[in-house]
């Protein structure tokens, strides 16, 4: 079971909280389409979504973290608008019918327009068409607000891939997000808290779409993708399915959580692709993916020194259980795999070090890198595991 959070507004969360949908914009932009299409392909039936309502004026009180939500739907397209009371989230523009969202101008004053037609729109109604419908699991009237979530250590655990997120300013925000699920456990402890575990009556009314059309990811006819996120979201929909290679790097019955562009620095630091292995009711492993559309460079695997300690320490400090021992598995898909890039794995070694937590320390080992080539024909990908001794065919 995923959990995740979706960014609204004082305008646009009634509409998504009493209709049973969330709604995230559909960029005019081809590479930001499919990255969102990548952070949506995350979402399965079942899951569970919270809402985070971002400032528009309103005291802090009154802004943050609200839920909790299931997931109803797979995720689809559907250009109808969608109201509660006074709110409106459109589907389309008003003015020419276009399906992409308003882009805004940023100044003394923002504005909203078309990016079609380029008329005036209101900033108050936003264009989110890229829909999951929802229903209420446990409704709480008062949200967790920042200061709760983030600076109050009452409650155990951080939220780290919110928190990186918040620091590192605005723009970084998605319009929704995978989070860990221990960071799930902590929003429904604080959650609880706020409101006296105390549940709310909602007026729910779910609206039912005028067509539900699924978001395509168009693979092309190879050999290679287009753009980076195409390979992502292609994972992001079918890494749970045991697919041909890659299920046996992460099995199915291993699979706790996995997420895109999950960060693990205050500088805004991330990784492609992130899935965390559990036996025996524990976690013991992250496999960590690093996708290139062509060749994998010496960058990428000089990153794999830089972010293996991190994600181990924020794959295992806000566990409610001690690791004493765990592994980080780096994995590098791309088309080609050059010389260079080569002969850096070929010296790589396994590497072990320690994170010194005060209860029990935590020793890691980092795995040997395992390269992936893909290739795309006829609108299929195909994954191969790249044996070292036999590259001279890849170079």
């Amino acid at each position: 079971m995923g959990v995740h959070v979706f960014v609204v507004d004082k305008f646009s969360l009634p509409v998504h909280i009493h209709r049973g949908f969330c709604g995230v914009k559909n960029p005019h932009s081809e590479i930001a389409r499919l990255s969102l299409y990548a952070d949506l392909g995350n979402i399965r039936i079942g899951d569970i979504v919270f809402f985070y309502q971002r400032r528009i004026d309103e005291a802090r009180l009154e802004r943050g973290f609200r839920g909790v939500f299931r997931v109803v739907s797979e995720p689809f397209f559907d250009p109808s608008d969608v109201d509660y009371g006074e709110n409106v989230v459109r589907g389309k523009c008003p003015h020419c019918s276009n399906p992409y969202s308003e882009k805004i101008k940023r100044g003394n004053r923002e504005t909203a327009e078309c990016p079609k037609c380029r008329a005036k729109l209101e900033l108050s109604k936003h264009i989110l068409p890229n829909r999951v419908l929802i229903k209420p699991l446990e409704y709480y009237e008062k949200p967790v607000d920042d200061n709760t979530a983030y600076i109050n250590h009452t409650d155990p655990g951080v939220l780290w891939t919110m928190l990186f997120r918040k620091i590192y300013g605005r723009g970084r925000e998605r319009s929704v997000s995978p989070i860990l699920p221990e960071e799930c456990e902590k929003l429904l402890r604080l959650i609880r808290r706020v409101n006296n575990n105390k549940t709310a009556d909602l007026d729910f009314k779910p609206y039912t779409p005028s067509q539900m059309e699924p978001l395509r990811i168009d693979l092309g006819q190879g050999p290679r993708v287009s753009y980076e996120d195409v390979l992502i979201a292609w994972m992001t929909r079918n890494i749970d399915k045991n697919p041909p290679v890659l299920g046996d790097i992460v099995p199915r019955e291993e699979l706790e959580f996995f997420g895109n562009q999950v960060l693990y620095g205050i500088g805004g630091e991330k990784v492609d692709f992130l899935c965390l292995h559990k036996k025996n009711d524990k976690r013991y492993k992250a496999t960590v993916i690093e996708v290139k559309k062509d060749k994998v460079g010496r960058d990428a695997v000089e990153k794999i020194a830089d972010y293996s300690y991190w994600i181990a320490q924020l794959s295992t400090a806000n566990l409610p259980y001690p690791v004493e021992k765990f592994e980080v598995q780096p994995v590098l898909i791309g088309f080609e795999f050059p010389r260079k890039a080569v002969s850096a794995i070929e010296r790589m070694e396994e590497r072990k070090f320690e994170i010194p937590y005060a209860k029990a320390p935590c020793k890691v080992t980092v795995r040997k890198p395992i390269l992936v080539k893909y290739t795309v024909e006829r609108g299929l990908v195909k994954f191969d595991i790249v044996r070292l001794g036999s590259l001279l065919g890849y170079l």
